[in-house]
């Protein structure tokens, strides 16, 4: 699963952790790749919202600062049910006065012989320079790699717009030709939000959702995929 949380917020600004596990307790998938997620001081209290869900769904957790403020930081989050074996942040690049972003990887070993990297990004929404640049770091980063990739992602751009390109040759888009848009305000084709997966082994994408049956959660959709390596 990839999913931006909107930083904890439904779509009427109130709290939307009890939708969101229920959406993951719903779907069960074994990992989930969730943007726009923060940790902050609140009433002399940590409000870290993806502990709080590794705790109510018994999953790994990595978390990746991409900004600090005053009063806590935001990042990206995983979400395993597998043990990492290693992790990895990436600041990625971005123009002056852009925010921050930064790309969080997972080594993970769900199985003899199969050790793969589950990644993480959200690009800048602000800058088409922005988003153009860091995809095509994040392909430099990942494309040699020798473990299998899965790429979750908010990418902010659609097919049809440059950040999308630098995943064209290299990698396994899992809505290969999809309509189904994944921004709650977006027309049809406006997908936003990414699964990849690297196509450096045999890999098979064997079906994709966009679940809609929770419109105001957030103002993105979660996505879901299933995909095999042999």
């Amino acid at each position: 699963m990839s999913f931006n949380i909107r930083h904890g917020l439904n779509m009427a600004d109130q709290p939307n952790l009890i939708e969101i596990l229920r959406i993951i307790k719903e779907h069960k998938p074994d990992l989930i790749a969730l943007q726009a997620v923060d940790s902050l001081v609140d009433k002399n209290k940590v409000q870290f919202q993806l502990r709080q869900i590794a705790v109510q769904t018994g999953m790994h957790y990595l978390y990746g600062v991409a900004d600090k403020s005053d009063n806590g930081s935001q990042g990206v989050g995983i979400l395993s049910a597998w043990p990492f074996e290693n992790a990895q942040t990436i600041e990625l690049p971005k123009t002056a006065g852009s925010d921050p972003k930064i790309l969080l990887c997972g080594l993970i070993k769900p199985a003899r012989g199969l050790t793969f990297r589950f990644c993480n990004a959200r690009l800048e929404y602000a800058s088409v320079m922005d988003r153009a640049l860091q995809a095509a770091y994040i392909n430099q980063m990942l494309v040699n790699s020798v473990q299998p990739v899965v790429l979750g992602m908010d990418m902010g751009a659609r097919p049809n717009e440059q950040p999308y390109f630098s995943f064209r040759t290299n990698w396994h888009d899992a809505a290969q030709g999809s309509q189904m848009r994944t921004w709650n305000e977006g027309l049809p084709g406006d997908r936003l939000d990414y699964i990849f997966a690297l196509l450096n082994n045999k890999v098979r994408v064997k079906n994709y959702k966009v679940v809609r049956n929770y419109p105001t959660v957030s103002d993105h959709y979660p996505i879901l995929a299933t995909i095999e390596f042999w």
